[in-house]
């Protein structure tokens, strides 16, 4: 065989090679993209509570709309220490009752 018999070759079976690879990376975004609406379909097929039309809420004061706010960021704090505790418990491989999260600072 010539060297360029050999070059032809080679490109050949490159070119195969790409093709497969291609080939199998198409395949596994279908099934991937598949399984992602059968789950999602499962997700929004769920059963949804009615909500009344008919009643009204009245409307909160200003200081309970306040305490109602220091609330819902309390609670947003909790769940921040909370994935807080979890990623230092990951990192060191210590369980998360070895530590506790006394302060943090948010970084903008």
């Amino acid at each position: 065989m010539s060297f360029i018999e050999l070059f032809f070759r080679g490109g050949q079976v490159t070119g195969l090679g790409v093709l497969a690879i291609f080939a199998i990376i198409a395949i596994i975004f279908v099934v991937i993209k598949t399984l992602g609406a059968t789950a999602g379909s499962e997700k929004k097929s769920a059963p949804k509570a009615a909500k009344p039309v008919a009643e009204s809420k009245p409307e909160p004061e200003p200081a309970a709309a306040e305490e109602t706010a220091a609330e819902e960021a309390a609670g947003d704090d909790l769940e921040l220490i909370a994935i807080l505790a979890a990623a230092v418990s990951a990192y060191s491989g210590e369980p998360v009752t070895k530590f506790r999260v006394v302060s943090f600072k948010h970084i903008k």
